[in-house]
């Protein structure tokens, strides 16, 4: 794998971040490999619960972007976003529980 042609093709730093430099942090790096996600994640937040917010900032950003690139209904792509959420949320919940039941 050339790890500089996917370097090149990173997603740049957002512009707008105007808090003190050592307040910016990069949270994750997500990469889809054909079949599903890869991420690198940092755990910073000192509130876990603080991801959730985050985590639903992104699916709204997401079905805009969608709705901006693909021409898609914005509405229709966030119930999309929302409802795969829903459904590998479940998938992971069953999951767990299979894994505590060994």
């Amino acid at each position: 794998m050339d790890v500089a042609a996917l370097e090149a093709r990173a997603l740049p730093i957002p512009e707008g971040l105007d808090a003190p430099e050592d307040q910016v942090l990069e949270l994750a790096r997500v990469w889809w490999n054909g079949s599903g996600p890869l991420m690198n994640l940092r755990p910073a937040l000192q509130e876990p619960g603080n991801m959730g917010v985050v985590l639903a900032e992104m699916a709204w950003v997401y079905s805009h972007a969608y709705a901006e690139h693909h021409g898609l209904d914005q509405a229709q792509a966030f119930k999309a976003i929302c409802d795969s959420w829903d459904k590998a949320h479940a998938k992971a919940a069953e999951s767990a529980q299979t894994e505590t039941a060994q």
